[in-house]
């Protein structure tokens, strides 16, 4: 049974974010509504130091550490928000979360946005994060990859564009409902099954959103790097997905994960029931207790 707590999530979300996508695509609008609903998300506990430096190139990253001693492990985090928004405050306490849950630091990149800085800004943030991990000394084996949505399409792009540059692999792959697939050419599946039971998700605005992203570069949008689904998994790290049986993205995870194990590579989809889009973020909400603590215990088995 899904909890009150989920359902009232659900319920704002339907309202909120989901009326944003349907109506006239503003970024403005949707960023300020965002800041407005980052309110109700409390602040990272004290056991949790965050610092600010050094960031990168052209945007900040954070370091957060819990005080009861991590290990040598680095969740390296891309958060979500259609590739041009952000929820800063509920991603860094995901994560910080997450870091508690499997023993390890985390890094949470603030990746550049759309449409200020389309496609690859967002990718070549990311891969300036990985190989400074890698510059600082941290093991490739100690590191795991891991996005929320749009996030999610910006790791496993990262871990293909890694095994494409021959940089060695992290360790393991952690994808919240991945936006793997912008090319919007399915006619069934979750976009058409799911269109109503989403609370959070619409695809209304799809193609402005994949219009912004790319910088009008439609042609982009068959690109592995873009749409992951596309990819060829060969050689990635394990990969573990979560996504809710309700949301239109669930075709996506679902997609990879075939891609990957038809490629010889370990991949998991946990499918949660009725869950709405990005219920891992939702402290409040038991199951984001239990789908936080699954994660952990899969990037403690990857990276012991």
């Amino acid at each position: 049974m899904v909890s009150w707590q989920t359902r009232t999530a659900a319920l704002l979300g339907r309202l909120t974010i989901r009326q944003s996508l349907k109506r006239d695509f503003s970024i403005a609008e949707m960023r300020a509504r965002i800041r407005s609903m980052e309110r109700f998300f409390p602040a990272v506990p004290d056991d949790i130091r965050i610092d600010l430096a050094p960031g990168l190139a052209h945007c900040d990253a954070e370091w957060l550490t819990p005080h009861n001693g991590p290990t040598e492990r680095v969740i390296l985090h891309l958060p979500g928000g259609a590739f041009m928004t952000r929820f800063v405050r509920a991603e860094r306490l995901l994560l910080a979360r997450l870091c508690r849950a499997a023993n390890a630091r985390g890094r949470l990149v603030f990746y550049r946005l759309a449409p200020e800085d389309p496609f690859p800004a967002g990718l070549d943030d990311s891969l300036e994060a990985y190989r400074q991990l890698l510059d600082q000394g941290v093991s490739p084996q100690h590191i795991i990859v891991s996005g929320m949505s749009a996030g999610g399409c910006l790791a496993l792009a990262l871990l293909l564009k890694l095994r494409d540059l021959g940089l060695p692999a992290p360790a393991a792959g952690v994808l919240m409902s991945p936006a793997a697939d912008l090319t919007d050419a399915s006619e069934s599946g979750s976009r058409i099954d799911n269109a109503a039971s989403d609370a959070v998700l619409s695809m209304e605005r799809g193609d402005d959103i994949r219009q912004l992203y790319l910088g009008g570069q439609v042609e982009l949008v068959n690109h592995p790097y873009v749409s992951p689904v596309l990819g060829d998994y060969a050689g990635l790290p394990p990969l573990l997905f979560q996504v809710g049986s309700t949301e239109i993205l669930l075709d996506d995870s679902q997609r990879c994960a075939e891609r990957a194990r038809a490629a010889g590579v370990r991949a998991e989809v946990e499918v949660w029931d009725r869950m709405p889009h990005g219920w891992q973020a939702l402290s409040f909400a038991p199951e984001s207790g239990r789908a936080i603590a699954r994660m952990g215990d899969f990037i403690r088995e990857s990276c012991p």
